[in-house]
């Protein structure tokens, strides 16, 4: 599901609902009330210094300067005070820019950090709707959105706040009817920031969405390059993506000329009106008493203390709204239910694993994928799976790795729910062996021991390492490498063959020494070395762990002390080999099928004999 489709079920969101987000960003700086505090008593300190300037100024004008007093002792104390002034205004404004600044960095690492360790934390199901791209973006650009807020916008709005107030202060102690004349147009200021909010909400929150799903698209298809280019799909990707650019070039311009209309534009028409009632006042008041010149000039400059805060508070409302809009995508990536812990703490007395009833379905109205499904897997044994395409093979490790929650039925390892055993434990007694092994950047040897970090109980050294790989007959294939365990791998391991790829993900899962060892369909996609390869790593493993093959290739399995055969998630067959073939059921038409694919694939590949002449 696209991102836009999602958000135009929230853009009637109640003013209540869309308040939340920024309050809840604004709740993050707490941690760091001292630097917060600090920032605002010297915010205070430079306000007052910059109320003071234009007061200094009023007395020299009407005291001074106009009786002819150009110069003399008072007026050089109040020109050193003003300067005195000037200069501690400057140095407090520096001071609490870098403090606020220092709460909104420590405040985005936080969250960068909760965000991250909140999306490893995610059940699986969650990304089975949510693409990859979609949640960089809510890592990534969300939160630097979020940044924005507390670098440009909290700090901003704070210090412009307190030139405000210390302007209304000043103006209050010249003339109280003047200021409350002036103080009329705010309300009318409050009411565009108020309409902006309105309007410009479902804007940002479409073009925040867009941008997820451009995101999304560029992910997708660099990740799937090669498919791409080989069916020709280039002109079609590039004209899908053009679409998500021009629809998000269409909203931002939107955005754009509401920014026009409401915000610099207005306030510099609220400025032009107060300034004209201020001098109509002072016309007026000439005819009746003498207007001072000082005053004049102290009320036009605590105006334009007045009009320029309000001007670049709402010049901010553009970040502000963007930067909200990022919240609520972030916040509810938190308020995402994480995948449960199990905080048992039992330890189960063997290895016995035990299916009772299991009913699972990956969606609540979807259909069933697995059907009332028992099974028993006694420890130490080789349990071999097999099954058409989506009888639900893969979904029933699932379901005992604890990536998924059965509606239906339980799984027992040991006589133990999964439920009563920890999540560190059930994962680190179990290895996967998946069919699709991805690797990381590094070396070898960094993929193997990647359960196993430097310096932890249980990590691996390289000559363990490699003594693991003459145990099980791997040598000679790792040191086929370039660099043997040092071979640096590219993304995904895309410079070595997926057949090694197989083996350094069995190995990976070997090194944990766990105690039951899951391969799901490892050996599908490899060459017939590899596969020999895997077999016999497995026969020198028999015994020594419980061994579950999801098998495609029914010939890795044959040696297996059970072979369970699932169709539609259902049951059907169970038994050695040689039973399940003697029963003449669907087990024995999948092998009867691979044989005869196997005969007509090595008749293709042998080159006829050379006729006799």
């Amino acid at each position: 599901m696209s991102e836009v489709s999602e958000v135009r079920r929230n853009t009637q969101t109640p003013e209540a609902k869309r308040e939340r987000p920024l309050l809840r960003l604004l709740m993050l700086a707490l941690p760091e009330r001292q630097l917060l505090i600090t920032a605002l008593i010297l915010l205070l300190i430079a306000t007052v210094c910059d109320v003071a300037g234009p007061l200094l100024i009023r007395y020299y004008i009407d005291d001074h300067l106009v009786k002819g007093d150009f110069w003399s002792a008072q007026v050089a104390l109040m020109l050193s005070t003003y300067i005195v002034c000037l200069v501690v205004a400057a140095l407090c404004s520096y001071q609490q820019a870098i403090r606020l600044n220092d709460v909104a960095l420590n405040v985005i690492q936080r969250l960068r950090e909760r965000v991250y360790a909140r999306a490893l934390r995610l059940p699986t199901r969650y990304y089975d709707d949510t693409p990859t791209g979609t949640m960089i973006s809510r890592i990534t650009n969300d939160t630097e959105f979020v940044k924005e807020l507390f670098v440009h916008v909290v700090g901003a709005w704070v210090q412009n706040g307190f030139r405000v107030v210390g302007a209304f202060v000043g103006m209050a102690l010249l003339d109280v009817h003047i200021m409350l004349l002036c103080l009329a147009f705010l309300p009318l200021v409050l009411l565009i920031m108020v309409v902006y909010r309105r309007l410009s909400t479902p804007i940002y929150q479409k073009a925040r969405a867009l941008l997820s799903d451009i995101n999304s698209n560029l992910s997708e298809s660099l990740q799937g390059v090669r498919i791409v280019q080989l069916f020709g799909q280039q002109k079609e990707f590039i004209q899908r993506f053009t679409r998500l650019t021009n629809e998000h070039f269409r909203v931002r311009h939107r955005n754009l000329k509401l920014d026009a209309a409401l915000l610099r534009p207005l306030v510099d028409l609220l400025h032009s009106m107060a300034l004209t009632a201020l001098v109509f006042y002072f016309g007026q008041r000439s005819f009746v008493e003498s207007v001072e010149v000082g005053i004049i000039y102290a009320f036009i400059s605590y105006l334009g203390r007045f009009i320029e805060p309000i001007n670049e508070i709402t010049q901010r409302l553009s970040v502000m709204q963007q930067a909200s809009v990022a919240g609520e995508r972030v916040f509810r990536l938190l308020d995402s239910s994480e995948a449960p812990e199990f905080d048992g703490s039992k330890t189960p007395p063997n290895h016995r694993i035990e299916f009772r009833n299991l009913g699972f379905r990956y969606q609540d109205q979807g259909p069933d994928v697995i059907r009332s499904l028992s099974l028993e897997i006694p420890p130490g044994s080789f349990t071999g799976i097999v099954g058409h395409t989506g009888s639900g093979k893969s979904t029933l490790m699932s379901l005992l790795l604890r990536f998924y929650t059965p509606q239906r039925g339980e799984i027992l390892w040991g006589g133990m729910r999964l439920s009563e055993i920890s999540h560190i434990d059930l994962r680190t007694r179990i290895g996967l062996v998946p069919q699709d092994a991805f690797l990381f950047p590094g070396t070898v040897y960094d993929n193997i021991t990647i359960g196993r970090l430097a310096g932890e109980l249980g990590a691996r050294t390289k000559p363990e390492v490699q003594a693991l790989l003459a145990q099980y007959g791997l040598s000679a294939a790792f040191a086929a490498l370039p660099q043997g365990l040092d071979t640096e791998l590219s993304e995904r391991g895309a410079n070595i063959s997926s057949g090694q790829r197989q083996l350094v993900a069995l190995v990976r899962a070997l090194v944990r020494e766990p105690e039951i060892l899951i391969l799901d369909e490892a050996t599908a996609s490899v060459d017939s070395e590899t596969e020999r390869l895997v077999q016999r790593a497995l026969l020198g493993l028999r015994g020594k762990m419980t061994l579950i093959a999801i098998a495609h290739r029914i010939s890795t399995i044959t040696e297996a002390d059970q072979i369970v055969v699932l169709h539609h998630g259902e049951l059907i067959e169970k038994g050695t080999h040689t039973e399940l073939l003697a029963a003449h059921g669907v087990y024995n038409t999948l092998y009867k099928m691979q044989r005869q694919e196997l005969l007509i694939a090595t008749q293709a590949t042998t080159p006829p004999a050379p006729s006799e002449t």
